[in-house]
């Protein structure tokens, strides 16, 4: 009798918690919405460089989880030199009399990311955060504030929407 109690009770738990796990449905071209941005002023010891360390995070959300490069794709696009084939874009803006314009700088700031999730197929969801160093040297414009524009591209070529980072104040030492 004992035994019929506690399979029931196993059997109903499992009942309940399976139906507490439905599977997200999510579109297949990704969404992603702006989570945070930090700017932290670094000194490189070896060069004696000033340089901000903008860290940029974003939440993503996938239908078919076909999200970033397996690692010997990021090699062969890392020593290609071509611009192309970027999954992480962004587009740099800085404020000039009280508006922010588009500012192209030196430094590229697109980039990679690696596969998500290379053995699930399906929805995923997640963060992801890049960080982007601004020289001091290379940047003219001090006490600056920006923002960014992100979005990203999964491996069928699928672009998310835009979304646009809180501003930060670069340059300040």
């Amino acid at each position: 009798m004992r035994f019929y109690k506690i399979f029931t009770a196993l059997l109903f738990s499992s009942a309940i918690l399976s139906g507490c796990f439905n599977t997200p449905e999510y579109p297949n071209t990704p969404q992603i919405e702006f989570f945070d941005i930090n700017s932290n002023p670094k000194l490189d010891q070896l060069s004696g460089v000033y340089f901000d360390e903008v860290v940029i995070s974003i939440k993503y959300k996938d239908g078919d989880g076909y999200l970033g490069y397996e690692q010997w794709e990021l090699d062969s696009l890392e020593k290609s030199d071509s611009n192309t084939g970027y999954n992480y874009l962004i587009k740099q803006f800085r404020k000039s009399q009280g508006k922010f314009i588009e500012y192209e700088g030196r430094e590229n700031n697109n980039g990679y990311f690696q596969r998500i999730s290379p053995e699930k197929p399906g929805p995923i969801e997640g963060k992801i955060s890049r960080t982007i160093d601004i020289i001091h040297s290379f940047y003219r414009y001090r006490n600056d504030t920006i923002r960014f524009e992100i979005q990203i591209r999964d491996r069928a070529g699928n672009l998310s929407n835009t979304v646009t980072t809180d501003s930060v104040v670069v340059n300040w030492l």
